[in-house]
Parts: structure tokens; C-alpha cells; sequence
């Protein structure tokens, strides 16, 4: 057994890889990494936690390859935020504070670094929403709001949820619920709102403007009705 303390983060995902490419289990989990490479598990459990002290497992998997990414399989007891709710403004702030000088990215990435310190951030505060912490599923449905808000006015797949703030925001708390690790969250995110745009009515508003023009629904009708008179 190599000593723990011998690995750094690039060493130990490696080894990781390597160990699944051998094993090619068709899932595997915490457990199944602490019983096939134990001093790897202990580096991982010492040196590469979250905020709140635990393992973190997003960054882990994030740098294995794709098809593994897929099985990976971690057990969250099935309950609602709702029934497991609390309030913790420490453990928010802990990220908050950590990623202040980054917090721009959520909203106006730069680079393809910029977009991944983006995901870090937004994956830190589902995890501590998934357990239950309910001023971070807030945050998170206060950000994710202005930028779906955005993606509404640029992007032809996304247009048509305009008009369903209320069902935008439900859907934001299904991604929060359901997230597991599918690729980037935002990547996520997108792609849900995406296909389920797909079965929404488009919703109008009379002080949209028409084509590329300057003129608004309204002004038509109004002049359509000038013209009856």
C-alpha cells in the first residue's frame, strides 16, 4: 500500500483512473474507492475537502474520464429540502467569502477558466442546499433567475419561457434536487430548461418590439384600430 502522503491531487486522480480502467466496476461510490484503494481514500478524506470539511467528491469526478463519470454513484437519503430545512449564513459565507473576487464569473465568465470557477461555485452551494441549507437554495434561485433571465432575451431555444416566473423558479429548485453530477451544473441547468421549453406556449406581451424594427405589438394594434375608426 503506497502512503497516503506521498499523493497530490493530480497523483491521486490518476491513480484513480487507472484503478477504474482496471476494475471497470459498472458503479461505484466512496465506499468502493475506500475498499480498492484505501490510501488513496484516506488523501482524498485529509486533503481535498469542501468549505464545510467534507470530501469533495465534485472535484473528484470531474477529472475522471467520462465514462466513469457516469457510474459514479453517490447514496443521498431520498428527502425533500423541505423536510431536512435549516438556516446556516456561516456555512454560506464560508463560500461567499472563499469565491468573492470570483463572483463576477456567475454572471459575466470570461474565459473557459472563468466558466469552470463558475461551476465551483454554484456546485458548492447545491451541495450545502441539498442537505438542507434553505438561505443557499435561495441565493442560488436569486442568481439562477437573472441569468435564465438573460438566456430568455438572447437565446431562441430558451425564449419561450418568458411569461412563467413562477414555473421558472420551481424549476430551479428541481435542478437544485436532482443534481448529481451530469457534467457542468450550468450545463445542466441549461439543457433542462432547454428541453422542457420545448413543451411551454410562447406568451406574448403587447410592449414587445416586432422583428428588428423599433416599433411595439401595441403600436400595431393601436393603428389597426385608428384605421377601423
Amino acid at each position: 500500500m503506497t502512503d497516503y502522503t506521498e499523493y497530490d491531487f493530480y497523483k491521486a486522480t490518476e491513480t484513480l483512473n487507472t484503478v477504474l480502467k482496471q476494475k471497470q466496476p459498472t458503479a461505484f461510490d466512496p465506499l468502493w474507492i475506500e475498499h480498492h484503494v484505501e490510501d488513496l481514500y484516506k488523501y482524498l478524506s485529509r486533503y481535498v475537502q469542501t468549505e464545510t470539511g467534507a470530501v469533495d467528491w465534485d472535484s473528484v469526478t470531474i477529472t475522471l474520464d467520462r465514462r466513469f463519470q457516469k457510474r459514479w454513484y453517490w447514496y443521498r437519503p431520498k428527502k425533500t429540502l423541505a423536510a431536512i430545512a435549516y438556516e446556516n449564513k456561516e456555512e454560506l459565507d464560508s463560500i461567499l467569502i472563499k469565491y468573492q473576487d470570483k463572483l463576477y464569473t456567475l454572471f459575466v465568465p470570461l474565459d473557459e477558466q472563468d466558466e469552470k470557477i463558475r461551476d465551483q461555485i454554484f456546485i458548492r452551494l447545491v451541495r450545502i442546499a441539498q442537505n438542507g441549507n434553505v438561505l443557499a437554495q435561495k441565493q442560488i434561485i436569486e442568481w439562477l433567475t437573472i441569468i435564465i433571465t438573460e438566456w430568455i432575451e438572447k437565446l431562441t431555444d430558451i425564449a419561450k419561457w418568458k411569461g412563467y416566473p413562477d414555473d421558472i423558479i420551481k424549476r430551479i429548485q428541481g435542478c437544485i434536487r436532482c443534481y448529481r453530477y451530469t457534467g457542468t451544473f450550468m450545463g445542466y441547468v441549461y439543457r433542462t430548461f432547454q428541453y422542457s421549453a420545448r413543451g411551454l406556449c410562447s406568451t406574448y406581451s403587447l410592449n414587445d418590439r416586432v422583428g428588428k424594427g423599433t416599433k411595439t405589438r401595441i403600436e400595431y394594434v393601436i393603428q389597426k384600430d385608428d384605421d377601423i375608426d
